[in-house]
């Protein structure tokens, strides 16, 4: 599958107060669904697996150093997080960028080198309730993002046991065992590759000094600015900056670096869903229900496994965002063409 985004830019400067336009419903997710964390090293530690941590708004570190006090952890491959709002998120073309949610995660840049991520990445599915029951038991549509070229092949099955002295199967420590968890069980997601996303540290597939972001479309990948850090520099710019405005502006994905006025995460677009079973777009004008499911399986030896932490989903804001003495860009002014999602 090969994701081409192509957008027409035009970049405007205001010397104005700040404002916004924000949803009239909580831009937040208000909702846990379901949460099925895969074994590991944070599962029983009440830090990191309390899944209602994920809902309201995030709470961003900067782009060096996370905030760990508002996420849950979804273990290993296959752990997975279900989140609803008060309201369907929409695909609306008003948003900025035309992007119509962000997932928040504690992700931060490697030496401030905005090429090298800490980052423990998570695909996301989203679903519409359309028979209307309030249960997530509609079909499930895909972001492929960038490195989920054949979603039949990319599915994949890990196998557990609580036999920790039995190395069929992970895990071999007793406290990566999930609460309730017993015997044999298995749990799935969609694989990313492993000659990328098996490491430490994500380094930008087109190179070191690129501009144009190699990786984009899963969770826990891009940092989370500090409340009122308007330019990424850790430096907050306006105190009085609420949430509920500065979390709900997104990050231009396809770009290296954090666009001015975002809050940073990662921000995606209903339009890019697919039917995983066929490949084909999936045409969703909104979606009820979000998954967030770590798609990596690999432990380092120094710190464990790789293991998405979750701190919020938001709705993106429609409207212009108007932010004094910063370029910003206009949603009206951005055209995205989705020339080919395929296998």
């Amino acid at each position: 599958m090969r994701l081409k985004i192509i957008w027409h830019v035009l970049t405007i400067a205001f010397v104005l107060a700040t404002t916004s336009t924000a949803p009239a419903d909580n831009p937040f997710a208000t909702t846990i669904i379901d949460f099925s964390p895969a074994p590991g090293q944070l599962v029983n530690v009440s830090l990191y697996n309390v899944p209602s941590r994920a809902l309201g708004p995030p709470i961003g570190g900067g782009t060096n150093n996370p905030d760990n006090s508002k996420l849950v952890s979804l273990g290993g491959f296959g752990g997975t997080i279900t989140l609803t709002f008060d309201h369907t998120v929409l695909d609306d073309s008003c948003n900025p960028l035309g992007l119509d949610a962000i997932v928040f995660g504690n992700a931060f840049w490697v030496g401030g080198d905005w090429n090298r991520h800490w980052a423990e990445c998570g695909v996301i599915e989203i679903s519409r309730d359309v028979n209307g029951n309030g249960l997530a038991d509609d079909p499930w549509y895909l972001i492929p993002g960038s490195h989920i070229t054949d979603s039949i092949a990319q599915w994949q099955t890990q196998t557990w046991d609580d036999n920790i002295e039995d190395l069929t199967y992970p895990p071999a420590q007793s406290s990566w065992i999930p609460p309730g968890c017993s015997g044999v069980w298995d749990t799935q997601g969609y694989r990313l590759p492993a000659d990328v996303f098996d490491v430490a540290i994500l380094e930008n597939p087109n190179g070191p000094d690129a501009t144009e972001e190699g990786i984009l479309g899963y969770a826990d990948f891009t940092p989370v600015l500090i409340l009122g850090d308007l330019d990424a520099d850790n430096v907050v710019d306006d105190p009085e900056m609420l949430p509920e405005d500065f979390y709900t502006v997104p990050d231009d994905p396809c770009e290296v670096g954090i666009t001015p006025g975002s809050g940073g995460g990662d921000a995606f677009d209903i339009a890019w869903a697919i039917d995983p079973a066929t490949g084909q777009l999936a045409g969703l004008d909104g979606f009820d229900f979000i998954r967030v499911t770590n798609g990596v399986n690999f432990v380092t030896e120094l710190f464990g496994e790789i293991s998405p932490e979750i701190g919020a989903v938001a709705d993106v804001a429609p409207g212009l965002i108007v932010t004094e003495g910063f370029e910003l860009r206009q949603s009206g002014a951005f055209q995205r063409t989705l020339d080919q999602v395929a296998p």
